[in-house]
């Protein structure tokens, strides 16, 4: 019934908090530093959250009663000296994640959510492992333990955590002359900590570029993106998503070809838009633009080669871009 009781409040709570702020631990630090936090310390109504390899310690008496919380941890949540307490109202909920662990010492040191002691230290030492979450109304026990990974004096018990936390819904690599923008997006979120653009010019060995903040959780639909400066040549690029608990998954991988820009020549003769292609381009779909980038005319071939003539209409100065399945292979400004 407990397990039923906290598997349904998890859900509420997802829910409760997932337009809200996030307070991310950027560093070790004390609870009560506000240098500890970004964008800075834990108020009402915050998701907080401690991610992998972090360190928190709770250092005093912090009574926060009225306060609704939602703690995550993926990192170390460390009880020290005597008397340090957390204290939230009967609303709030604290998740240790896979890696993360809750360390008391202390007979004095106790976690309370409403009327409720979901933590009550002692001095051989608790330490709460994760995957495992307590709500208002848990208690704990000191007759026996809550399940086989937790110890006594514990009102946490253990979760299934999502094997998917994050769902994307597009992921594409596109060049932008000597740059790649990689571009994803996603439905749902759920206790993302980052994305790491990765690049590979042989599909083994991969490098990282550089890494996106995620939105930890969310429940809307968000769009990231990353520019790879300088990459040339055949290269294939993939997003690893990482959790906070360290956790992580990637994409499908998106190759680029070699820049075709050399290759192609484009001018205009008597309504024509005449483009020379050096190498093949399959599923080519040639694309003329005012200075804007509104798109004037756009025209598809299965495949490009050798000499092209594309009828329009167009006059005055424009854009043309031929474009890949992948990428974008050639732009220029054309006088038509």
């Amino acid at each position: 019934m407990k397990k039923a009781l906290l598997a349904l409040t998890l859900l509420l709570s997802i829910a409760q908090f997932a337009q809200a702020r996030t307070v991310t631990a950027q560093g070790n630090g004390n609870w009560e530093d506000a240098s500890t936090w970004a964008p800075g310390a834990p108020a009402n109504g915050d998701l907080v959250v401690i991610p992998h390899g972090k360190t928190v310690n709770v250092t005093s008496n912090v009574q926060r009663k009225t306060w609704t919380m939602d703690v995550r941890v993926g990192g170390v949540l460390n009880f020290v000296g005597g008397g340090a307490k957390l204290w939230f109202n009967s609303q709030s909920v604290i998740f240790v994640y896979p890696a993360g662990k809750i360390i008391a010492n202390q007979n004095s040191q106790v976690i309370t959510l409403g009327n409720s002691t979901v933590l009550n230290g002692t001095n051989q030492g608790i330490t709460i492992s994760g995957p495992s979450a307590a709500i208002s109304g848990g208690g704990t026990s000191n007759q026996a333990a809550q399940s086989a990974s937790q110890p006594v004096n514990s009102g946490f018990l253990p979760y299934s955590p999502s094997a998917l936390p994050v769902q994307f819904i597009a992921f594409t690599a596109t060049r932008q002359a000597g740059d790649v923008l990689v571009q994803w997006s996603t439905a749902t979120e759920e206790n993302a900590d980052r994305y790491e653009v990765e690049v590979s010019t042989d599909g083994r060995n991969w490098t990282t570029l550089g890494s996106v903040r995620a939105s930890g959780n969310s429940y809307n639909v968000r769009q990231y993106s990353y520019t790879a400066r300088n990459q040339n040549g055949t290269l294939q690029f993939r997003v690893k998503q990482v959790d906070l608990d360290g956790r992580y998954t990637y994409t499908a991988v998106r190759t680029l070809k070699a820049a075709a820009d050399a290759s192609v020549k484009m001018t205009a003769a008597s309504g024509r838009l005449v483009l020379t292609f050096g190498s093949e381009l399959k599923s080519a779909t040639v694309r003329i633009m005012n200075s804007a980038g509104q798109v004037l005319q756009e025209q598809k071939m299965n495949s490009a080669i050798g000499q092209v003539l594309v009828p329009t209409s167009q006059k005055g100065l424009c854009i043309v871009a031929v474009l890949t399945e992948n990428e974008i292979a050639a732009t220029q400004k054309v006088v038509l």
